[in-house]
């Protein structure tokens, strides 16, 4: 109806409803064979994205339990999301889980290796055990979103730090042209 407009909560009521709808509807259809499987049905695909989305709104809003709960069920619907994985090793990494945190990464990336925010995030994660490793994802991730300032400020940095200033201004220049509060961000700590 237009003009008709819902509560946050009434939102949530309906947007938790759908996804209800949409897991009875896979979980009718299961075969009961425990083998994961990629959704072959529409039904399927739609309970895997509105997971996804669920996920990450609750991860917005600050719930990362849910969220979390929310990307498992997803991955149990179809193992080939490299979002779900992406945003597990998000909350991982968060909670200072790095070791998790880089085998989610990994699992996205072995799904979708251009996938620009698990090559980012990865990459961080090198930069304090090989830096070589670290300026190879940057590279990568650039490729994947070179609209993403912080990507070309972290490569900029880890160049500098490598005593390749030459190299290095291209990047810093451009991550401050793509987003001018990348003037203030200061050089990570490497070991």
């Amino acid at each position: 109806m237009p003009g008709l407009s819902r509560s946050p909560q009434s939102r949530r009521l309906v947007r938790g409803a759908v996804v209800s709808c949409a897991l009875i509807a896979v979980l009718a259809g299961c075969s009961g064979d425990d083998e994961k499987q990629a959704p072959s049905s529409d039904a399927e695909q739609a309970a895997v994205a509105a997971l996804i989305d669920q996920g990450v709104s609750s991860l917005s809003a600050g719930n990362p339990d849910a969220a979390t709960i929310a990307f498992e069920q997803a991955l149990e619907l179809d193992e080939d999301q490299a979002v779900a994985q992406y945003n597990l090793g998000l909350i991982a990494q968060q909670n200072g889980n790095d070791s998790a945190a880089a085998a989610r990464y990994d699992a996205a990336l072995k799904i979708d290796g251009a996938y620009g925010p698990a090559l980012y995030n990865r990459a961080i994660l090198w930069e304090t055990k090989d830096l070589d490793k670290a300026i190879a994802l940057y590279r990568k991730a650039i490729e994947a979103q070179p609209e993403h300032a912080p990507t070309y400020m972290r490569l900029g940095f880890a160049l500098v730090h490598q005593g390749k200033n030459d190299e290095a201004a291209p990047f810093l220049e451009k991550g401050v042209a793509l987003d001018p509060s990348m003037k203030n961000v200061d050089a990570p700590r490497y070991k």
